[in-house]
């Protein structure tokens, strides 16, 4: 009956396969109800997400300047008339040259594209222009088109529209295109999140039966924990896809957490069975799952807190990990002990595997000071690296250096100053009428030149390019007017503003209601740190140097938004640890009711991520998102030997300390050994990966792994040693 059960079920779970999914959005990763996520949020509704843009850059030797190629660019440009989903574009060829006219603001070409005598002075204009040459290159080499496309609400939507793009890029001939932006990022994510994910999916499974076969030299034997780990695999996967569960850059921890947690709770079960010395079949099987069953449901409890004390992190993809990790491993427990007894034959051979229980527990106490020594002189070496650690997050560094997106936003980054939106709202307070009152303006261009000068941001539009505009159209035209006027000048020309505001010049750095306004512009990939670093000097000048009681400004948009997010998730994810370790405490406290148990069961947990933060810090591997969920992880894993060590040890009832030890290492040793290599063979595998987010994942999670396994075997019989 209970066969048919598992298979039936099984076919059921694998059926809802198809309906899985990968996605990756910046925004999820934004904290919810943060306040400065709701004033985004606000802002949003005044302009619009300033992530939802594509720049394409094409490139041209020696100059842009050429007829050919011009003519060549604008006509795709006009071809992107057709293409759904875009709002629009922005180059030079939809700019206009505002000039003052007797019949008002005449606006002529910017680019005299059929003309190649009057092209030249075009160049001239352009390339001496403040505004204009936003969208040439330094060396004139290439040009920039900036596509406004709509917020999509689904990964669907957003390939369809990247695909059409793609495709009308090819159609038109440009061959050489620089494409960046938030589309093209998530995109190469997801691609990355989804061969990572069934790659090493699969490599694990391969490598669980490979050691497996290697370490029990039984068929019979490999089958039973690969079974039930692939089951229990099946059953939650499928339990996600029927929740409609999107896979997330996070997620690929998901299938080596359940397979390795899976196999641990099969091969306790299966050494139980193995060591026990009873004939009759039932009662040798009734003494194995009566022996791992209660340690092996502590564990199972204990790490499932610990993934879902993330659920405490307002962040979506986090609280999912937590959540269905959680879930996961209670599933494995379910499953080894409802379908596992049924895959156990009387053939087993009994333990064969001799280790030298004896001489390591002998060596252990005849070194034991030796020990303390080394473990105390370790733990002083990695807090001096901890001390070197930094939160800090380049994106884009995440991609294998060959990766052309990541050239592409390189490339952008030094050919036209920045790549990544930055932003800053600007709003008048009691003492401005708005954000175009002269004081309001002055206010505004102390931070233009401050952002010029000291910030580091090269391109940006804001009010004041309003005002320099109208005031080189007043002044006749020529480029050494585009300049903020003085009081009476600017009085002069506020029906040249108006007019340009009627026409739509401002809209994209102020609201229809002239109480709101922007900065808007483009920074290199500086990394968190930096750009926070920046963003901190920014404020303090404005706090500083800025009358609050005329101009009001707040930094805000996704890349602060971002940055900040990396900055606060890796501080509440340390958080998440410590409240992953009180859940756990309180769970051992209540099993082996003994404050000197509970603690000794914590220090071996703590002393390996102890030792890889110390190694992330010598290696130089700032704390952002996916480094720092490695220690909940971890831990959540780690402590699932430590318990199984401590089980066999309160079961135990040798006076003599190095016997205790002996058969504690007899009882429990050879299946922590077991468990630990196919752990870390596992996520050793990881480290295969050019995608850098997999590669240190598994990195570190290997490294403490190791670090755990070492520590249980050397340092715990020891504190143990003493407790009666």
């Amino acid at each position: 009956m209970l066969y048919a059960v598992w298979l039936i079920s099984i076919a059921f779970f694998t059926s809802q396969f198809p309906k899985l999914s990968v996605a990756f959005e910046f925004e999820k990763f934004f904290a919810d109800d943060n306040e400065d996520k709701l004033f985004f949020e606000k802002h949003v509704e005044k302009f619009g997400y300033d992530n939802d843009y594509l720049l394409v850059a094409i490139p041209n030797q020696p100059s842009i300047f050429e007829t050919e190629f011009l003519i060549k660019v604008e006509d795709w440009e006009n071809d992107l008339d057709t293409l759904k989903g875009l709002k629009a574009t922005q180059s030079l060829f939809e700019l206009k040259h505002l000039i003052k006219s007797p019949f008002g603001i005449t606006a002529i070409p910017l680019l005299h594209t059929q003309d190649s005598m009057k092209l030249k002075r075009d160049s001239s204009r352009i390339m001496s222009h403040p505004l204009y040459n936003n969208f040439i290159s330094k060396d004139a080499s290439s040009l920039i088109i900036q596509l406004n496309h709509i917020h999509f609400k689904t990964p669907k939507s957003e390939l369809k529209f990247y695909k059409d793009l793609k495709y009308k890029l090819a159609q038109s001939g440009i061959e050489d295109y620089k494409l960046v932006g938030k589309l093209v990022a998530q995109q190469s994510f997801i691609e990355h999140i989804r061969s990572d994910f069934s790659v090493f999916l699969g490599l694990g499974i391969l490598v669980t039966i490979i050691l497996l076969l290697l370490i029990y030299r039984s068929f019979n034997i490999m089958l039973l924990p690969l079974l039930m780990s692939v089951s229990s695999l099946v059953y939650l996967l499928g339990f996600m896809a029927m929740l409609k569960v999107e896979l997330s850059i996070l997620s690929v921890l998901i299938p080596p957490i359940i397979l390795f947690v899976s196999t641990s709770d099969a091969i306790h079960l299966i050494n139980a069975y193995r060591q026990n010395e009873e004939n009759d079949f039932l009662k040798r099987l009734k003494g194995a799952i009566k022996k791992v069953f209660s340690p092996t449901l502590l564990t199972s409890i204990t790490t499932a807190l610990g993934f879902f004390s993330l659920l405490i992190l307002p962040t979506q993809p986090i609280q999912e990990l937590g959540m269905f990790a959680g879930i996961g491993v209670l599933i494995a427990f379910g499953v080894n002990f409802l379908f596992g007894p049924l895959l156990i034959r009387k053939n087993y051979r009994r333990q064969s595997i001799k280790l030298p229980y004896k001489l390591w527990a002998v060596k252990l106490i005849k070194n034991r000071k030796t020990v303390f020594i080394v473990y105390f002189t370790l733990v002083v070496v990695f807090i001096i690296g901890i001390s070197q650690l930094k939160t800090d997050a380049y994106l884009l560094k995440d991609l294998p250096e060959n990766s052309k997106v990541r050239s592409d936003f390189e490339y952008l980054d030094k050919a036209f100053g920045g790549s990544k939106p930055w932003e800053m709202a600007i709003y008048s307070t009691r003492n401005s009428k708005n954000v175009m009152d002269y004081d309001f303006l002055k206010e505004a261009l102390k931070v233009e030149n401050y952002l010029k000068d000291s910030f580091g941001i090269e391109n940006f539009l804001s009010p004041i390019d309003l005002v320099k505009y109208a005031n080189q159209i007043d002044k006749g035209g020529a480029n050494q007017f585009y300049e903020f006027p003085d009081k009476v000048d600017f009085q002069k020309q506020k029906i040249i503003r108006n007019q340009l505001i009627n026409r739509g010049v401002a809209d994209g750095v102020m609201d229809s209601s002239l109480q709101y306004a922007r900065f808007a512009g483009f920074i290199p990939e500086w990394g968190s740190h930096d750009t926070q670093n920046r963003n901190y000097a920014l404020q303090a000048f404005i706090d500083k140097e800025i009358d609050e009681t005329i101009l009001n400004a707040r930094i805000t948009g996704t890349t602060y938004l971002i940055d900040k997010s990396n900055e606060s998730l890796s501080i509440e994810l340390l958080k998440g640890l410590l409240l992953a370790v009180l859940m756990i405490a309180i769970a051992l406290a209540i099993y082996f009711k003994s404050i000197k148990m509970l603690l000794i069961s914590l220090i071996p947990n703590f002393i390996p991520l102890l030792f890889t933060a110390g190694i992330m810090g010598f290696m130089e591997v700032p704390l952002k998102l996916t480094t720092s969920i490695i220690f909940v992880v971890a831990f959540g894993i780690a402590v699932d030997d430590t318990i199984h060590f401590l089980g066999a040890y309160k079961t135990q009832k040798a006076q003599s300390p190095i016997w205790r030890i002996i058969k504690i290492f007899k009882s429990a040793g050879l299946a922590i050994l077991i468990t630990s290599i196919l752990i870390i063979g596992g996520f050793v595998l990881f480290t295969l990966s050019s995608f850098a987010t997999t590669f240190y994942l598994g990195l570190f999670l290997s490294l403490a792994m190791l670090f755990a396994l070492l520590t249980d075997l050397i340092l715990l019989p020891l504190l143990l040693k003493r407790i009666k």
